[in-house]
């Protein structure tokens, strides 16, 4: 698999002397920097595997390829039996799951404890609760104990922001919960009315988009944070500190620009040949102001 103007999916059958292109379909070089993994069947030389968001499978040496999907996407890794081609295990963001029949049926994976959490915030209930966002899932609140003999899956429940975003809650009200999400999105959700609305610093999800069309630089996984002075202070940075005092309804900016603003810079992200403006893998770094307490 070569990325390239001119890339595919090459196959030789002289021991990599000569090569012969056989497919050019952009959906199995998706960011190829980030997948870019092919894997041949155990027994049938015909049976390819690319994995990618989706994974993709073809029947005859590489020519044309279906798109399927195990349970859970971005799929990273495959192992196949080498005495039983049916027999196989696939890795993705959600963990690991098995088939016996070539991919037919995948086994689940929530049996398997592998939620992959950034940070972890609480709130002043009681019991009190452990709030946390998944990466590639839900954001997540659990009580830290229950009167059953285990924590399950049946205590947890989904919460505000999403996979990448800090979560704060609410120091006069347990039930409401700032979650980030990317590129400057807040979700504030009110659990014990379940409402949620959006109350972005400014209303734009700015994904795709070089840095230099962003009115404010928001990194995927930027700071949001309740003074510890100021119990209705909420913060929000970009490349400047913003702050509310009515729940995300308005904002103020209380500093200057915090990074170096240098426009050769300010480009789009990536390739010449695969752009990713997700703001994963740019950072236009800031460092939050401490507040003086007052």
């Amino acid at each position: 698999m070569i990325e390239s103007k001119t890339g595919g999916l090459f196959r030789s059958d002289d021991g990599g002397i000569t090569w012969n292109k056989l497919n050019e379909d952009r959906s199995l070089r998706q960011r190829a920097w980030y997948y870019t993994r092919i894997y041949a069947d155990t027994e049938d030389e015909n049976i390819v595997y690319v994995l990618n968001v989706s994974y993709h499978k073809s029947t005859d040496g590489g020519k044309t390829f279906s798109t399927f999907n195990a349970p859970h996407g971005d799929h990273h890794d495959l192992w196949i039996d080498p005495t039983d081609n049916h027999r196989m295990i696939i890795a993705d963001d959600g963990g690991a799951q098995v088939s016996y029949d070539g991919g037919d049926n995948w086994s689940t994976y929530e049996n398997q404890p592998t939620a992959q959490f950034y940070r972890v915030a609480v709130d002043n209930a009681f019991p009190y609760r452990i709030y946390a966002a998944q990466q590639d899932n839900s954001t997540i609140r659990i009580r830290h104990r229950t009167s059953g003999n285990s924590i399950d899956i049946e205590d947890w429940e989904e919460s505000a922001g999403c996979e990448c975003g800090h979560m704060v809650v609410d120091p006069s009200n347990n039930d409401i919960v700032y979650g980030g999400c990317y590129d400057g999105v807040i979700e504030r959700l009110n659990h014990d009315i379940e409402q949620s609305r959006t109350v972005n610093v400014w209303p734009d999800n700015p994904m795709g988009h070089g840095a230099e069309g962003m009115l404010y630089r928001f990194q995927w996984n930027f700071p949001i944070f309740f003074s510890p002075h100021n119990s209705k202070k909420l913060y929000a940075a970009s490349n400047h500190v913003h702050v509310s005092e009515d729940g995300g309804q308005n904002w103020n900016i209380i500093s200057p620009d915090l990074t170096r603003n240098d426009s050769n810079k300010l480009v789009s992200s990536g390739g010449p040949i695969t752009q990713d403006n997700t703001s994963v893998e740019y950072y236009c770094t800031i460092f939050a102001a401490a507040e003086s307490p007052g």
